[in-house]
């Protein structure tokens, strides 16, 4: 853990002044100013704890495929059927256009090894989310947090539900994204734009849930099930703010992506800097105040104790 030791020392302990209640517009650019750095250091060791990540990314790029010459485009082989049949100077030429030919790749030994190695991003990714979840969270509540034990404890105390809760989690964005992808290239008719529509409300619906999964499993004891559901109350009963911070957060995302396209170095470099724990901080500063509100806070008025007497939840980190 060298790397990280300068994250694992015990540091000064959270002033009466970081304490907060309102989490503002305001207080947000204080906290991210404050914890800017460390937000980089776990982004850093989300992408070291999603290894198996960087496999699937090189099987989709081909990586280990067997290369084979392939006609671009589709009149290509019936051209060439009547080449054979009917030679003509108007077909050679038109030979010329169609019969351009382009690398394709058909799957090796190693493309299968990178998919398997790949398909256990499957595991690693709920968990790796609930454990980035429980320090930013802490970031966020100005808790003090040891990074490097308080992420990889995490991970540890999590890693049932992370991995279910992970399973659950790629399902739908996978379903999400497909389902958009394929509206979008569909053609323009009238019930396929409804489902693109529609698709794109229940993604902005599943964007706003998403952050209070990961919070619920790593605050409290609760199962997925019941998780989900809480999800989905606390994404309507805050649905204003949940929509703000969620396209503040997809619109880091899509600066990197701009600067991908126009930068590619820089935006990949952002992007396993910082831009995914930046994301999933905006997000998570989003719900937090809901789930304290509505989770936590209802507790302490029932039982009429102070916050610094007994704690509500059982922190999972």
């Amino acid at each position: 853990m060298g790397l990280f030791n300068r994250y694992t020392k015990p540091g000064k302990g959270v002033k009466k002044s970081d304490v907060i209640k309102k989490f503002t517009f305001k207080r947000f650019f204080v906290t991210l100013g404050d914890k800017f750095w460390n937000i980089v250091v776990v982004n850093l060791i989300f992408f070291a704890t999603n290894l198996p990540l960087f496999a699937l990314w090189a099987y989709t790029a081909t990586v280990g495929g067997v290369a084979y010459p392939h006609p671009a485009n589709v009149l290509f082989q019936p051209l060439a059927g009547i080449m054979k049949i009917a030679p003509s100077p108007a077909l050679t030429a038109l030979y010329g256009t169609v019969g351009t030919q382009v690398e394709n790749y058909y799957p090796s030994a190693v493309t299968y090894v990178l998919l398997g190695v790949g398909l256990l991003t499957l595991l690693t990714f709920g968990v790796t989310n609930a454990a980035m979840t429980f320090v930013l969270r802490n970031f966020i509540r100005r808790e003090p947090v040891d990074l490097a034990p308080d992420y990889f404890g995490t991970m540890k105390k999590n890693w049932k539900q992370g991995i279910a809760l992970g399973l659950i989690d790629a399902l739908f964005l996978f379903v999400i994204g497909f389902d958009i992808v394929t509206y979008l290239t569909g053609g323009g008719s009238f019930v396929l734009l409804l489902m693109l529509y529609l698709t794109v409300f229940l993604a902005f619906l599943y964007f706003c849930m998403r952050p209070y999964l990961y919070l619920q499993i790593v605050t409290f004891d609760v199962t997925i099930r019941k998780a989900m559901k809480n999800a989905y109350i606390l994404a309507i009963a805050g649905i204003g703010r949940n929509l703000l911070f969620t396209l503040l957060s997809l619109g880091v995302g899509a600066l990197d992506l701009l600067l991908f396209l126009f930068l590619p170095p820089l935006g990949a470099a952002l992007f396993f800097l910082v831009t995914v724990a930046l994301m999933w901080f905006v997000q998570l500063y989003g719900a937090w105040p809901l789930v304290k509100q509505h989770m936590i806070d209802p507790f302490y008025e029932e039982k009429e104790i102070e916050p610094e007497e007994e704690a509500v939840f059982r922190d999972n980190g």
